[in-house]
């Protein structure tokens, strides 16, 4: 008798644990019959890694934004600077200029009297504004052999000397001409021609034209 007492209490704390619920369809019976999964456990190590990682990371973010911060506030004052150069139309950076008809122009004098059958196909002048100074002048002829002359004669205050330039050229064409000869600091005389095939090449015509100087603008 004593064995069914101490069985009783026994029985019904077995009966009080939840009863294992079925497996469910499909599963494997390894996965119904193996043991419980504990949770993971992440070394320390492993953490304090991350940690370090992330705050490095933080730290580089903000140093790229500080110095990206300077850079922009110095670039903010940079000031523009102008050369004394010309620009697309002829006229010298930071002045006002006029564009004219002007074939009374002594280079576009000297260009007629050297090729008197040649067409003038424009001849036109930049001249200052404020002070009517002419700072450029060009002409440009069309032989009926084909042969086609541009001379330009050019004066920019401020501007440094001009390097000249020659061409060597063939004695017929085809052939391009190109001549530079400078005058006062920031002045020069351009021509260059075009001379198409079995064309003569007029060396001594262009060289006296870009040598003229006369056809030299003042500064």
């Amino acid at each position: 008798m004593s064995r069914l007492r101490i069985n009783r209490p026994a029985r019904d704390w077995i009966e009080l644990l939840p009863s294992e619920s079925p497996p469910p369809a499909g599963a494997g019976s390894s996965a119904a019959g193996g043991p419980a999964r504990l949770p993971r456990v992440v070394p320390a190590w492993l953490v304090a890694a991350a940690l370090l990682l992330a705050c490095a990371a933080c730290a580089a973010a903000t140093s790229w934004w500080q110095h990206r911060s300077r850079v922009i506030e110095v670039t903010s004052r940079v000031r523009p600077s102008y050369s004394a150069g010309p620009d697309a139309a002829g006229c010298p950076i930071l002045l006002r200029c006029r564009v004219i008809a002007d074939p009374s122009q002594p280079l576009a004098t000297a260009a007629r009297r050297l090729f008197p059958d040649a067409t003038v196909l424009s001849s036109l002048s930049v001249v200052e504004s404020g002070s009517g100074r002419t700072v450029q002048t060009t002409i440009v002829l069309r032989a009926p052999s084909g042969l086609e002359v541009s001379a330009s004669a050019q004066c920019v205050p401020g501007a440094g000397p001009i390097t000249g330039r020659a061409a060597s050229l063939p004695a017929t064409g085809p052939a391009q001409a190109d001549f530079v000869v400078a005058g006062a600091p920031g002045c020069s005389v351009a021509v260059s021609a075009q001379i198409p095939r079995a064309a003569p090449v007029p060396l001594a015509r262009l060289r006296q034209l870009a040598r003229d100087p006369q056809a030299q603008l003042n500064p």
